[in-house]
């Protein structure tokens, strides 16, 4: 960008010296008549100036991680990957490798990063899949305003992952070459020999289960929306707060919220007045359906558009299947 400013200002003194003085001008007719490089400068100024006010701002940095960045490369070549960067550009996050056991995604959503496995650092394309994954749950995280990563998130992360797969024409000789990508063989085998259903529910199982290391098991925004009601129905002031205090003290152990906080919260809601409290009570309900009504439509729409690419892409799906079609044999 400094060196586009320079060319443009030395291209505007440039033209400009070209310009006679007016004191040099001889009163003559034909002085009337521009001086060539004088209506030059007069046309090519404009498209300057303009070009200049459109300069691109500073593009976000994703990751400081030169694989990664390679990993995204990877995510920009495919058409989806490509509206999915855009997005976090837009919505900046970090993605960095995890210094903690787990082969899986990590959210510290709080300080802006994702922590990826460390055990695809040498593979371009698994680490491109592994990124592909995360980024799409934080992209609906962001989208719906949830205060946590669910389990229906993640079914759509798995879908999104293998549709990366696909588009980067993926072949099974690539999962022999990494001992880590097992895991992610058996996604991908799922997705294109038994359907969307059958990979979402296995996600789904996976978020369910329990794995500290990969901060699960998750929620599900039906359990979610269960104790949302439950605070609707606590009219009782004291069982309201247990409620609340008891819900942060979950975000706690998942990483989401700092037990100080957590007991901050506490302290300033026990300390509203009796009438606050029910309003507060009410604009809660309110504002938390609210977001999980708009993850749902999120959810119900990304199903939509995962049906259509497996309708507009049945031949590189069928393709696939011929490629992996030892997936299901034991090993």
């Amino acid at each position: 960008m400094k060196n586009f400013k320079t060319t443009l200002s030395s291209l505007i003194s440039h033209f400009s010296s070209l310009i006679p003085h007016p004191s040099s001008l001889v009163p003559h007719p034909s002085s009337l008549i521009p001086h060539p490089s004088s209506l030059l400068l007069l046309l090519l100024a404009p498209a300057l100036f303009s070009a200049a006010a459109c300069l691109p701002k500073t593009v976000a940095k994703l990751t400081s991680e030169p694989s990664i960045e390679r990993a995204l490369d990877i995510l920009n070549s495919t058409p989806e990957g490509k509206s999915l960067l855009h997005f976090l550009y837009k919505h900046p996050v970090r993605f960095e490798y995890s210094n903690t056991p787990g082969l899986c995604h990590k959210f510290s959503l709080k300080t802006g990063n994702i922590f990826l496995p460390m055990e695809f650092r040498n593979s371009d394309a698994f680490l491109a899949l592994a990124l592909a994954r995360a980024a799409y749950i934080y992209r609906l995280y962001r989208l719906s305003g949830m205060a946590e990563i669910v389990s229906e998130e993640e079914e759509l992360g798995a879908l999104f992952q293998a549709r990366i797969g696909l588009a980067i024409n993926l072949a099974d000789r690539d999962f022999e070459q990494n001992k880590y990508a097992k895991e992610l063989r058996s996604d991908f085998c799922t997705y294109i020999m038994e359907g969307s259903v059958s990979a979402a529910l296995s996600a789904r199982t996976a978020a369910l289960s329990s794995d500290p290391q990969c901060q699960r098991p998750l929620e599900t925004l039906q359990t979610q929306r269960a104790w949302l009601d439950k605070t609707k129905e606590a009219i009782d002031g004291d069982n309201f707060y247990a409620l609340i205090y008891e819900r942060d003290l979950q975000l706690v152990k998942k990483g989401v919220l700092t037990i100080n906080e957590a007991m901050k919260n506490d302290a300033n809601l026990r300390a509203l007045p009796r009438y606050e409290i029910y309003r507060y009570q009410r604009t809660f309900y309110d504002k938390q359906s609210g977001i999980f009504t708009k993850l749902e439509k999120l959810y119900r729409n990304a199903l939509k558009e995962d049906a259509a690419w497996r309708a507009s892409f049945q031949t590189d799906i069928y393709k696939a299947r011929e490629e992996f079609s030892a997936c299901n044999l034991p090993e």
